[in-house]
């Protein structure tokens, strides 16, 4: 049962009219509720409202419910389950519902008369069914984006938790108190904040396989490499993650035992490991130095070529792939909300006014990527490195869109970039309700031909301003 009607009746009855009701709920049951007299306190009140194991579901009734932006972002970020809204009348009788949740990895939304609601089957197996742990100091924010990673790698969060930071540092007791009810079928636990450490012994005291962050991004990188230049930065995140966190020690009698003459015992099985690690380590630097090569060799000829280069860069999931395909006014490169939907770079020549022009369209990326996952891209980093202009794409109707271009401008300079060169464009130009003031840039709208014939006019103006120089 999401919640019971009668006990919402009361509820809204017995407070007064005119007033927003949130209402929380954990499995059915309800916990507690807040009243607020405008829909500003109410905002006010959920974005400073932190996710908690208290608490599963939120409904809010109003004789005029306020718009939840981003639905699936809130919902995750608050680790809610269900989020209903319920419009009641002059005589505080509830009328209406639209009941938002999520079936697989979908959201689906339910509108309905409020006493004529009936609630979803719950008969839909998940793929993957996963259970993820979040620290209490994980903002909504980053919640949601890792949410969506683990689905974008191919799991169903089932079941989620928040752990304190306290509850770490006295051990993992908590986290398998939690399990308990879990099912064995979500064998997978999502932990993004932890340590190599911390993960191996959850592993082994739940016996159960615990995924962190980067193992996330390994996994999709290993569904989305297609050329060699992927295949390689997969390849070299995954030696890379293996040889740093060593998590699980191999311990125990020797491989090869010490025979008469020989000193000392044989190879042991972590000896053997080390061995196996350096040798994969030294294979992928290998072909790592002749992929670099190769484009090296590439990067050369253009400059000679006197042909001007335009990077596309951003934050994973910004527009910049529909910018590079409006641009280019062809689908050359695949278009996804999806988390690193490509790791392979595009480039095309064009013209650009009657100028040859190539563009480079790059990798997403995303914030605190460790050094492991950051070294992989060191050859997209040389590519946008050597770029005449970069265009940095943001997607300014997210919420925090500031800390993430802060985030991928960081990565760009301490990778060697200009920062003189990285030029912010804002896209969906459209859904922007009060755009902000620019030192720097423009906004603009991927569908609008007025908007991309004005972003091949600032680059050709810049690209003539460096050949001046």
């Amino acid at each position: 049962m999401i919640f019971d009607q009668n006990q919402i009746l009361k509820i809204i009855k017995e407070n007064p009219l005119n007033t927003i009701k949130l209402l929380f709920l954990r499995k059915g049951s309800f916990i507690q509720n807040r009243i607020f007299v405008s829909n500003w306190d109410l905002f006010d009140f959920l974005e400073k409202l932190k996710p908690s194991n208290d608490f599963d579901t939120l409904l809010i009734a109003a004789r005029t419910v306020p718009k939840i932006v981003e639905t699936r972002s809130f919902m995750d970020g608050k680790l809610l389950r269900y989020l209903g809204l319920i419009t009641y009348d002059d005589d505080k009788i509830p009328e209406n519902i639209t009941l938002f949740y999520k079936s697989r990895t979908k959201l689906q939304k339910i509108s309905s008369p409020f006493f004529l609601f009936k609630e979803p089957e719950k008969n839909e197996i998940c793929d993957n069914p996963t259970v993820a742990f979040f620290t209490s100091e994980s903002s909504s924010d980053s919640i949601a984006e890792n949410i969506k990673l683990a689905e974008d790698a191919g799991f169903s969060i089932s079941e989620s938790f928040v752990i304190s930071e306290q509850s770490l540092k006295n051990g993992i007791n908590r986290m398998t108190e939690l399990l308990k009810d879990v099912p064995q079928e979500s064998g997978v636990i999502v932990f993004s904040d932890s340590s190599a450490s911390l993960i191996a012994k959850l592993e082994e005291k739940t016996g159960r396989s615990v995924l962190s962050r980067d193992d996330l991004i390994i996994s999709i990188f290993n569904a989305r490499a297609e050329g060699t230049g992927g295949k390689l930065k997969l390849a070299s995140a995954v030696v890379a993650k293996e040889k740093a966190n060593f998590r699980k020690k191999i311990t125990g009698l020797s491989r090869i035992k010490g025979g008469i003459g020989l000193k000392g015992p044989g190879e042991t099985k972590e000896e053997e490991r080390k061995r196996i690690l350096k040798n994969k380590e030294k294979t992928v630097r290998k072909q790592l130095e002749n992929e670099f090569s190769r484009l090296d060799f590439q990067r050369k000829f253009r400059k000679r070529s006197r042909i001007g280069t335009i990077a596309i860069v951003g934050y994973t999931n910004a527009g910049k792939s529909t910018l590079f395909n409006a641009l280019l006014n062809e689908k050359a490169t695949k278009e996804s909300s999806r988390f690193f939907s490509s790791i392979d770079p595009k480039i095309r020549k064009f013209s650009l006014f009657g100028k040859p022009v190539f563009l480079l369209d790059t990798v997403g990326f995303i914030s605190n990527m460790s050094d492991d996952i950051t070294d992989a891209f060191n050859s997209t980093f040389s590519e946008i490195a050597a770029a005449d202009l970069i265009l940095h794409i943001i997607d300014s109707t997210e919420k925090g869109w500031e800390e993430r271009k802060k985030s991928v401008e960081d990565l760009l300079i301490g990778n060697g970039c200009d920062k003189h060169s990285i030029v912010p464009l804002f896209s969906k130009k459209g859904k922007i309700k009060i755009k902000h003031p620019l030192r720097k840039g423009l906004f603009y709208d991927a569908s609008d031909p007025e908007d991309i014939t004005k972003i091949k006019q600032f680059i050709y103006e810049k690209l003539t301003e460096n050949e001046e120089e």
